[in-house]
């Protein structure tokens, strides 16, 4: 099995490049405008220490003549789908691994060509003309080492590297451990302390003493040293962001119908994570004015979710931080679906195969105890129902939002109210009418309270 990885580095600095050529030579960061975070750097900012998911706060430390863009996401995603465009007509399936990294195999395409490097060649061709950028090709037997072989091709000024079988173990050899996926920080600082500083160092070592000194999940970096990487291509893969967007052919003024605009967005937005089995990060929302002025902000989404009841809550929280005077003639709202976070647990995969191997321990269990107490045992293990809730003390604020929380002798103090709704049951029997909190502690463990018409408050210790 072969891939090709297709990078396109720094791609929002590329398309701001295009979109304006007259772009001073200082350093360049693109920072989210709703929430001031970095999602790229120039060449320049990059050497003063700026990384990815920065602060404002740390660029304006790190570099306090740095030239400060508003991202486009927008645009940045759509240059991103024409690369993904160009490759859908050599292959039908195609993998996202990033923003301008793209992954297909190309084991029965190279039948086509004389060689691998001749069907890189045609891929590129193709973009450029397609979209004006220029990117790189990697192709290798496995994912890393086939994006690694792009990036190198960046470092290298060149465009095509192509890594034969069984040589991905050297090629990957002088590369510094910082290109290791998200490479735990303790993981790493103990290999720095053995002096091991290169993938060629840490590959030299013994899988079993890797495997002991850190654990079993995090020997899959071993693995990707010594060039394994087993993964297949994964064409389901979350894309960076997911928009809908409100083009009204009149300006709209009137704010409870932006409200109503924007929980639609929200609704069509959890109809395509439903479909497609992704959770949502976080959610942002950008409205454009008639005077030519475009303001956005977001949140995160906690925990991520796809369900429309609490998008369209989030979203309609998100449009009222937005202060607008103009007539609105734009709106979106944009998702950031949850994403790999490393090898083998995706999404699609994070909760599957801990709740198979759950299932098989509670087999194992019911089976000692069927031997040991016989079958009643577990009968009457059945009846046993959901914690009941647990009545606590809450200091309210004004609107009836709770504040602090006291049980067991202890108070907390409420951070941030997430989520706010209201239940009602049993309406023919004995209505039970309850308005929901979900809050967030001072030391960010999340909460579900709940006030009853009688103005109990408790913890409903089955929603966690």
């Amino acid at each position: 099995m072969r891939f090709a990885a297709l990078l396109v580095e720094h791609l929002p600095m590329c398309v701001e490049a295009l979109c304006d050529t007259g772009l001073p030579a200082k350093p360049i960061v693109i920072l989210r405008v709703w929430d001031d975070r970095v999602i790229d750097v120039s060449a320049e900012a990059d050497a003063t220490g700026i990384c990815r998911g920065d602060s404002r706060q740390r660029v304006e430390q790190l570099c306090p003549q740095a030239v400060i863009l508003a991202a486009r996401e927008e645009l940045y995603q759509s240059y991103h789908n024409q690369l993904r465009s160009v490759l859908l007509n050599f292959t039908s399936a195609v993998e996202t691994a990033d923003l301008g990294e793209l992954l297909i195999e190309v084991g029965a395409l190279t039948q086509a060509f004389p060689t691998e490097a001749d069907l890189a060649l045609q891929i590129v061709s193709q973009i450029e003309a397609a979209t004006h950028l220029q990117p790189t090709i990697g192709i290798a037997s496995n994912k890393y080492t086939a994006l690694q072989a792009a990036h190198q091709c960046v470092a290298q000024a060149g465009r095509i590297i192509v890594v034969p079988d069984g040589q991905e173990r050297r090629f990957l050899e002088p590369l510094p451990l910082s290109v290791l996926p998200d490479l735990p920080a303790e993981m790493a600082r103990r290999l720095h302390l053995f002096g091991i500083t290169t993938l060629g160092g840490f590959a030299q070592l013994p899988h079993a003493a890797v495997t002991l000194q850190f654990g079993s999940e995090l020997a899959f970096y071993h693995d990707l040293a010594r060039g394994i990487d087993p993964r297949p291509l994964t064409p389901q893969m979350p894309p960076p962001s997911i928009s809908r967007t409100l083009r009204p052919l009149e300006p709209i003024r009137d704010r409870a119908m932006m409200l109503i605009a924007v929980e639609r967005l929200a609704t069509r937005i959890a109809q395509r994570l439903d479909e497609a089995g992704y959770h949502a990060l976080a959610l942002s929302v950008n409205v454009v004015t008639a005077d030519d002025s475009e303001q956005s902000t977001g949140a995160p989404v906690k925990p991520p979710a796809s369900d429309a009841e609490q998008l369209r809550r989030l979203a309609g929280r998100l449009l009222g931080k937005l202060t607008f005077e103009a007539d609105v003639i734009g709106v979106t709202v944009t998702a950031y679906p949850l994403r790999e976070w490393h090898q083998s647990a995706r999404q699609l995969t994070l909760l599957d195969a801990p709740l198979q191997s759950a299932v098989l321990r509670l087999q194992a269990t019911l089976k000692v105890l069927k031997q040991r107490f016989g079958e009643a045992v577990i009968r009457l293990a059945s009846l046993i129902g959901p914690p009941i809730p647990l009545a606590i003390k809450v200091k309210a604020q004004s609107d009836g939002s709770p504040l602090t929380l006291s049980w067991g002798g202890w108070s907390r103090q409420v951070k941030t109210v997430w989520n706010i709704w209201r239940e009602q049951g049993r309406w023919w029997d004995q209505p039970v009418a309850r308005h929901y909190y979900q809050v967030e502690g001072g030391d960010g463990t999340l909460y579900t309270l709940f006030c009853d018409d009688q103005g109990g408050w408790f913890l409903d210790r089955r929603r966690g």
